[in-house]
């Protein structure tokens, strides 16, 4: 089949060579379909409120996917016995960046004050890791704690458990250079701002 352009001054702007009548009748019709099928597709979009309509029936799955990486995750503050003492661990709220969760933590040792530290907290987490968690599986996590003061790394273990979408329970393992401190707590996913 051979499509020949033919010039203005005919009234078909194309000519179809090397074809039946009834071949030529079919590619008119099918043709005229085409373009009533265009017509009305492009009709709906340029309606208002179909336009808003088919923008609303978007997959919820690409909306959560974007914005799991976005999410802050907090951690409660814990508390944990020691020998002859008591810790305590304060996180700040954590960012994700690069693959992981970041922020500073904050750990009191009291009688044995000299034993505190301050430092930053990266726990890896993979979008996809948050994603499973968010979905209600629960995951188990590794990390590091660096402290501010002189550079020292902590190995950070952990397991998250949801409770429900954007709540659950969270064990903390940290261990320092004389012991496996282990903190149990919650964590939670803030409301994304408008």
């Amino acid at each position: 089949m051979k499509f020949v352009s033919l010039t203005k001054s005919t009234a078909v702007p194309h000519q179809i060579l090397g074809t039946s009548t009834n071949e030529k009748r079919e590619l008119l019709m099918c043709g005229h379909s085409l373009i009533a099928r265009l017509t009305i597709a492009i009709f709906l979009f340029q309606t208002p409120g179909v336009t808003s309509g088919v923008h609303a029936e978007k997959p919820d799955s690409t909306v959560e996917t974007s914005s799991v990486g976005k999410r802050k995750l907090v951690i409660g503050p814990s508390s944990t016995s020691v020998a002859l003492g008591k810790a305590s661990l304060i996180v700040s709220p954590l960012t994700h960046r690069d693959g992981s969760y970041v922020g500073d933590y904050q750990l009191k040792v009291k009688p044995y004050f000299f034993k505190s530290e301050k430092g930053s907290l990266v726990l890896a987490a993979s979008d996809d890791a948050v994603g499973k968690l968010q979905a209600g599986t629960a995951m188990n996590f590794t990390g590091q704690a660096v402290t501010h003061k002189d550079g020292r790394t902590h190995t950070v273990l952990g397991r998250a458990t949801p409770s429900s979408r954007d709540h659950g329970s969270v064990t903390f393992s940290i261990v320092t250079d004389d012991a496996k401190i282990v903190f149990n707590t919650s964590y939670h996913f803030p409301a994304p701002r408008p």
